[in-house]
C-alpha cells in the first residue's frame, strides 16, 4: 500500500469517527471501523514495507466477507452491510494492487 492510499484511508478513517453519530449503524460499530481504519493507516505510514502493508488488503477481504454474510441474515442491517461489503473490497483491492 502506498502512502497516498494510507492518507486516503486515515481521511476514510476519521470521516467515519466524526459522522459516528449520524451514520445508520450502532456509534459503537462505526467508532471500531473508524478507529480500525486510522489504525491500520498509521502502521502502513509508520512502516510501509511492513506487514500490514504487504497484508493489510486481507483485513478488507475478511471485512467485506463478513458483510455479506450479515447481509445475508439481517433484514435489517441488510442495506449498510451491503454499502460497507463494497467499500471494504474496494479498499482490499486498492491494497492488493498496490502490493503488486
Amino acid at each position: 500500500m502506498t502512502r497516498g492510499v494510507a492518507v486516503a484511508r486515515a481521511v476514510w478513517g476519521g470521516g467515519i469517527v466524526v459522522a459516528s453519530r449520524s451514520l445508520p449503524i450502532p456509534r459503537k460499530v462505526a467508532l471500531a471501523l473508524g478507529f480500525r481504519h486510522l489504525t491500520q493507516a498509521a502502521a502502513v505510514l509508520r512502516r510501509p514495507d511492513g506487514v500490514v502493508a504487504r497484508w493489510g488488503w486481507t483485513i478488507d477481504v475478511a471485512h467485506s466477507v463478513s458483510m455479506l454474510g450479515l447481509a445475508a441474515v439481517s433484514r435489517r442491517w441488510r442495506t449498510a452491510a451491503l454499502a460497507n461489503a463494497v467499500v471494504a473490497a474496494a479498499w482490499a483491492r486498492t491494497g492488493k494492487r498496490r502490493q503488486s
